[in-house]
């Protein structure tokens, strides 16, 4: 299989994330371990090999996992921007991975796919860096509650609103017109 220039630096840029995030999730944090940072650089290979296996969701899950489990609740600057940083760091080794997976390997990237996909990205972070900056905030001075009941609950309207979404897209008829047809 011949890799075109572009889909070897997108191999690149996923194995170097994902090593980087790894080794920052085994030292920068206080129970980072070695043996979750070797499982995940020991699979890092099979997805830069083949983005378009579910070798890849489970790369991204092992990382958020590790990273939950080496993390305490972030509670000053440092280990927001930690978090900010390992969010940016998986929502681009998703990416290139997805664009990777969504041509040929021997195709070139055109430069409108690739501006399209940077911007799509630019744009997740920057709805999300809203609520980053008020979690950054809110973090000095913890509500009084039990965490866990309010993210739930935020979990649960977030995940009945992705229902009713979906559940709309469903019964919408679809029209579908013969390629050169007018729409009347």
């Amino acid at each position: 299989m011949t890799l075109s220039p572009s889909h070897k630096a997108l191999r690149v840029l996923i194995a170097t994330l994902s090593v980087g995030l790894a080794l920052l999730a085994a030292f920068a944090t206080p129970a980072g371990t070695l043996v979750g940072a070797g499982i995940l650089i020991f699979l890092t290979p099979f997805v830069a090999l083949d983005p378009a296996s579910r070798l890849t969701a489970l790369l991204l899950a092992l990382h958020g996992a590790n990273w939950l489990s080496s993390t305490e609740v972030p509670a000053d600057v440092r280990d927001w921007a930690l978090t900010g940083i390992t969010t940016v760091a998986l929502l681009t080794i998703h990416l290139a991975a997805a664009l990777a997976a969504a041509l040929p390997p021997a195709a070139p990237l055109p430069r409108a796919t690739l501006l399209r996909w940077t911007r799509r990205g630019l744009t997740v972070i920057g709805l999300a860096l809203p609520v980053w900056v008020l979690l950054v905030a809110q973090s000095t001075d913890a509500p009084s509650g039990v965490p866990v009941i309010t993210y739930a609950a935020l979990a649960s309207v977030a995940t009945l609103a992705l229902a009713f979404v979906l559940a709309r897209a469903q019964d919408r008829p679809r029209i579908v017109t013969a390629p050169g047809a007018e729409r009347r």
